[in-house]
């Protein structure tokens, strides 16, 4: 019951798909659109449970894990350390899951509009708000960036979140600048270097930040 009250908003992103499915099911068409291509145009469709299903499921399993994490983690001990910050970044996934659930059930019921525009900058902005704390997410086995080096020193741990904070928020906020003015086979280039930017950079830098300070030692 603790774990509910504090959760509150959460469940609240949880609970709601649920019920909206359990309101519309009937209004709902026998095929759900599950992937579209870039141009928001649907390419792959499930059937109706699956497809209304899948996503509001993930997004209770993941709840859970979340939950299971500070448990299992052999750094369980810092988890307190950046408690708030682990709280917001697991409200905003919770939210990322629900709306784009939410986005494919009014696709479904006959809303159309450019899908791909909408999960694109989803996501980006999911990651701008998460840049913004992640310089103070502290050595874990889970949550951030897990590299054999930011793993096994917690300076070079520190300097690579700090690093990829910083690369996080600044090419979110010129990708969301940049895609609406060009066209959308260039957006999809510039979105797929996006993410090749912001997972390389952190891995590159934290191998050499452990390489200098194997080097001082």
């Amino acid at each position: 019951m603790k774990t509910l009250k504090i959760d509150w908003l959460i469940w609240i992103f949880l609970l709601t798909p649920f019920i909206f499915i359990g309101i519309y099911w009937n209004q709902f068409p026998n095929k759900i659109p599950t992937h579209f291509n870039f141009d928001g145009i649907p390419d792959d469709y499930s059937d109706k449970l699956q497809g209304l299903l899948l996503l509001p499921g993930i997004n209770l399993l993941m709840y859970f894990v979340f939950i299971l994490l500070p448990i299992i983690d052999p750094s369980r001990k810092n988890y307190g350390l950046f408690q708030d910050k682990f709280k917001i970044i697991r409200i905003v996934l919770h939210l990322f899951l629900a709306f784009a659930f939410f986005l494919i059930a009014f696709y479904s019921l006959g809303y159309h509009f450019n899908m791909s525009f909408l999960i694109i900058y989803s996501i980006l902005l999911v990651f701008l708000i998460i840049g913004n704390y992640l310089g103070n997410v502290r050595h874990n086995y889970f949550i951030g960036i897990r590299t054999p080096w930011t793993l096994s020193n917690e300076e070079v741990w520190k300097k690579t979140h700090r690093l990829a904070a910083k690369v996080w928020v600044i090419s979110s906020l010129l990708t969301m600048a940049v895609l609406p003015f060009v066209p959308a086979n260039v957006a999809e280039f510039i979105f797929i270097g996006y993410i090749a930017l912001i997972t390389t950079i952190p891995i590159v830098y934290s191998y050499i930040v452990f390489s200098e300070i194997k080097k001082g030692e």
